[in-house]
């Protein structure tokens, strides 16, 4: 009866002890829930990027992501995927769930391709759109502005990239028309500009021939210069042999004499006058032009030194230069002219 009534009495008191122990624990987890809050630590690459409730709702949402090809997207590759670990995180709102910034960060790190269509001027890409029908609509409307002479190379290519260098450069269809007009612009200038170099090319030899016939006229019918007086020019040289004369040769029309001897012989004035020109000139090479007045010049052509310079008086037989082969020259010589009104004599009839 004893032993019965001493169990009871520990029984009780054990039950009292549960009772308390179950309590407190129940307190505990009642803190432990009130303060930690069970939450998957998500990492991607060895660093936290957030913390989310599920990670199944986590990998549905990544998984939409990345089947999602809509638009021009062709691809989407994740390389790494995130990896989760259940944690009792505390201070909840400072670590609540970052399902958008684990998202965002995967779709960051993502390689996503997409098909796009290149505008490229000669070969070198200026601009990306979206569509075919968006460049074919560029190109034309550059085209459209520009000289049907002039030869634009725009060419359209389909190309597939990654979002971010497309998102670097991609452009809408007004901003890639100003960009490539720019070089299309360039372009047209040089045409132009070439253009009338060649107008201009045209026009001097037309000229050129003209005065050529004229002068041609001139020595043939002696009335485009009127007589001089007996002697009035002088070989510009002594002891020199003609190795070229007035008029057509194979390379063209030759406007002078050319009068060869050795390099430094003295060139002399062919009649008193006027210095107007002393230097170096184009394939004369060095110059000496004299004005003799009444409309006659006299050149001395090739030389290989100067004596004389520009508004010097000079005297018949005067050293003007010495003889040489600058300029367009073969051989040492000086080529001779003899030009009333601008227009060429042919030398030999007047020394």
């Amino acid at each position: 009866m004893f032993i019965s009534k001493c169990i009871k009495y520990y029984l009780k008191r054990l039950a009292k002890f549960y009772c308390i122990i179950s309590i407190g624990l129940l307190i505990i987890a009642g803190f432990i829930y009130i303060k930690y809050k069970p939450l998957y630590k998500v990492t991607l690459n060895g660093e936290v990027i957030g913390y989310v409730e599920s990670k199944e709702k986590m990998q549905e949402k990544i998984e939409a992501f990345a089947n999602n090809l809509e638009g021009n997207v062709t691809s989407i590759t994740i390389e790494e995927m995130p990896k989760y670990e259940l944690e009792l995180v505390s201070d909840v709102k400072e670590s609540e769930t970052k399902e958008d910034v684990v998202l965002a960060t995967v779709k960051e790190q993502a390689e996503v391709i997409c098909k796009v269509y290149a505008i490229k001027l000669d070969g070198t890409e200026k601009a990306i759109v979206n569509s075919r029908e968006e460049a074919e609509q560029v190109v034309s409307d550059i085209k459209s502005g520009v000289n049907s002479e002039i030869n634009v190379n725009l060419e359209i290519e389909e190309e597939e990239k990654n979002k971010k260098e497309i998102d670097n450069n991609q452009t809408t269809m007004e901003v890639a028309k100003l960009n490539i007009n720019k070089d299309v612009q360039f372009q047209v200038q040089e045409y132009e500009r070439k253009q009338a170099e060649s107008r201009a090319a045209e026009n001097r030899r037309k000229q050129q021939e003209e005065k050529q016939k004229a002068a041609q006229a001139s020595s043939k019918k002696g009335a485009s210069a009127p007589a001089t007086s007996s002697g009035m020019f002088m070989r510009p040289v002594t002891n020199a042999i003609i190795t070229s004369k007035y008029g057509q040769r194979s390379s063209g029309f030759h406007t002078g004499t050319d009068f060869a001897t050795a390099t430094g012989t003295p060139i002399y004035a062919s009649a008193a006058g006027t210095v107007i020109y002393s230097g170096t000139k184009g394939s004369y090479g060095k110059l000496v032009i004299i004005d003799h007045g009444n409309g006659y010049k006299t050149y001395y052509a090739h030389c290989s030194a100067l004596y004389v310079s520009v508004g010097q008086s000079v005297s018949k037989g005067e050293n003007i230069a010495a003889v040489g082969t600058t300029g367009n020259s073969t051989g040492p010589h000086v080529h001779f002219e003899i030009r009333y009104n601008g227009n060429t004599l042919n030398p030999q009839n007047y020394v």
